[in-house]
């Protein structure tokens, strides 16, 4: 006589997939029971769940593109700031130490 014995497969879930799948639940208007059949999970572990992120918000996932960005311009764009000035010579970004000894008499 066999016994055949099947193992349960677990499954870890990030805490994000968790809150999406309580969110889902929420839009569901099913009973605990019936989601969690539908959706394969144990009744047990989904109120482990529901205990342990009641108080987590799920934050929205954006889809990946490019974010608008709001530019002001800076008064250093209009008129650059002065780094450093040598016999006259006006230098406007940042140099080493050895070029400006160098510019020295």
């Amino acid at each position: 006589m066999e016994i055949s014995a099947s193992k349960t497969v677990r499954i870890f879930r990030s805490e994000e997939k968790i809150l999406n799948i309580l969110n889902e639940y929420r839009k569901s208007k099913l009973s605990i029971k019936a989601f969690c059949i539908e959706n394969n999970i144990a009744s047990a572990t989904f109120h482990n769940w529901k205990k342990k992120y009641s108080k987590l918000t799920v934050k929205p996932v954006k889809a990946p593109g490019f974010a608008t960005l709001q530019l002001t311009p800076s008064t250093s764009a209009i008129e650059p700031a002065l780094f450093a000035e040598v016999k006259g010579i006006k230098i406007y970004q940042q140099v080493n130490a050895a070029y400006l000894k160098e510019l020295l008499p």
